[in-house]
C-alpha cells in the first residue's frame, strides 16, 4: 500500500514538472515572439481593443509600420477561424499597409467577450458589423476608402459589404474564395475519384462508393466525405500552413491558456452554424455577379477546399470596374500566409489597376 501512494505520488510529481516546464517554455517562446512583433517605428501603430458594433463588443486590431499607408480590413475564413493571434502570419503586410482584422461574431475574442449571449450568425448580420467595422475604421484613421480581403468564407462576407455600400472600399480580394459549397463538391469528388483511379486506391475507391456522389447536405455527410477523400488529398503546403496555425495558436502572445480553449470553442461552434449556412448558399455565379468596386482573386493553384477553377469561372461571370484572378503555383488554400511575398506582389499589381496608389515614403516626402 506504501508503494503504491509513493508510486501515485512520484507520478503526480511528475505531471505537475511536466506541466512547469511547458508553461515555462510557452513564456519564452511567447517573449521572444512579443518582442519580434513591436512596432517601433515613427509612423507605426500597434492598436488591439474592443470596439462596440452594433451593442456589442468586438476584438479589432490595427497594425503597420506607417499608419499613413492604405488601410486594409482583412476578412478571417474557418467560418470562425479567427486570426488576430496569428500577427507573425501577416508581418509583410505591415510594411506596406495598415492591415486590420476583426474577429467576427461567433470567432476569437469577440465570441470569448460575449459568453453566453452569443449572437446569432446570419451572412446579413455579419455583413452589417462588418461594413460598420470598416466605418470605424475609416473614421479612426481618417481613410475615404479601405481595402477589403477576404479569406474562403470571409470572401463571401466581402462580396456581401461591397454590395452593401461600395463607396467605403477601394478595391475588394478574395483568397481561398468560397463561390458555391455544391459546385465545390462536385469538383472534390471527382479529384478524388480520379486519384483513387490512377494510384489503383482501394481504400479510397471503396469510401467514395460507400459515400456516393455529392452533393452532401448534412455537415455529417459532407464530413465524412473530407475525412476519407478531400483532406488526404490536401497539398502539402496546406499540411505545413495548418501546423503553422496550430503552433502560432498555442504560443501567440495575444491569448492566454484560457483563451485558446476559449478560440478553439469558437472555432467548433462556429463552424457547425456557418457551415450549415454555407451548404445551403446558393451558387455565387447565378446571384452575386455585378459590382461597383473592383473585384480580384488570388488563389493557390492547388487549392482543393475551395477549387480554383471554380474561382476562375466565377470571375468569368462578374462584371466590375476592374478584375482579375491570379493563381500561384505550387500554392493551396492558405496562398496569403504561406507564399507571403508572392501574394504581395500580386495584390500590389492588383490594387495599381484598381488605382489604389501607394502615397510616397518618408524619405521620398523629404
Amino acid at each position: 500500500m506504501k508503494f503504491v501512494k509513493s508510486l501515485a505520488l512520484g507520478i503526480t510529481l511528475i505531471c505537475v514538472l511536466v506541466i512547469i516546464a511547458a508553461l515555462t517554455f510557452r513564456a519564452v517562446v511567447e517573449y521572444g515572439l512579443a518582442r519580434e512583433q513591436q512596432i517601433k517605428t515613427l509612423y507605426g501603430i500597434n492598436e488591439a481593443k474592443y470596439v462596440d458594433i452594433h451593442g456589442a463588443q468586438e476584438w479589432i486590431t490595427v497594425r503597420g509600420e506607417d499608419k499613413r499607408k492604405p488601410v486594409i480590413l482583412f476578412l478571417h475564413g474557418g467560418p470562425s477561424e479567427a486570426n488576430s493571434p496569428f500577427v507573425s502570419f501577416y508581418r509583410g503586410f505591415e510594411q506596406d499597409y495598415v492591415f486590420a482584422q476583426w474577429d467576427q461574431p461567433g470567432a476569437g475574442k469577440t465570441y470569448i467577450k460575449a459568453g453566453s449571449r452569443q449572437p446569432p450568425l446570419t451572412l446579413e448580420s455579419m455583413s452589417n458589423d462588418g461594413v460598420a467595422v470598416a466605418e470605424f475604421l475609416a473614421r479612426e484613421l481618417h481613410r475615404g476608402k479601405i481595402i477589403l480581403i477576404g479569406q474562403d468564407f470571409g470572401g463571401v462576407l466581402g462580396l456581401k459589404m461591397i454590395e452593401k455600400r461600395p463607396e467605403l472600399f477601394s478595391a475588394f480580394v478574395g483568397t481561398g474564395q468560397t463561390v458555391s459549397l455544391r459546385a465545390g463538391q462536385d469538383i472534390q469528388y471527382r479529384q478524388a475519384l480520379d486519384h483513387a483511379t490512377r494510384s489503383n486506391d482501394a481504400q479510397m475507391l471503396a469510401a467514395l462508393k460507400k459515400i456516393g456522389p455529392p452533393p452532401y447536405r448534412s455537415l455529417d455527410d459532407y464530413g465524412a466525405f473530407q475525412d476519407c477523400c478531400r483532406n488526404p488529398l490536401w497539398p502539402a503546403d496546406d499540411v505545413a500552413g495548418v501546423r503553422q496555425l496550430m503552433s502560432g495558436l498555442v504560443f501567440s502572445p495575444s491569448l492566454s491558456i484560457p483563451e485558446i480553449f476559449g478560440w478553439a470553442q469558437a472555432l467548433r461552434t462556429g463552424e457547425k452554424t456557418l457551415d450549415t449556412l454555407a451548404i445551403s448558399m446558393p451558387d455565387l455565379r447565378s446571384t452575386d455577379t455585378k459590382f461597383s468596386v473592383p473585384v480580384f482573386f488570388i488563389q493557390g493553384a492547388d487549392d482543393n477546399v475551395t477549387p480554383t477553377e471554380l474561382v476562375v469561372d466565377y470571375a468569368a461571370h462578374i462584371q466590375a470596374p476592374a478584375k482579375g484572378v491570379s493563381i500561384i503555383s505550387k500554392a493551396g488554400h492558405f496562398v496569403m500566409w504561406t507564399h507571403t511575398g508572392r501574394f504581395l506582389k500580386e495584390l500590389t499589381a492588383d490594387l495599381r489597376t484598381a488605382g489604389v496608389a501607394h502615397p510616397p515614403d518618408a524619405d521620398e516626402q523629404r
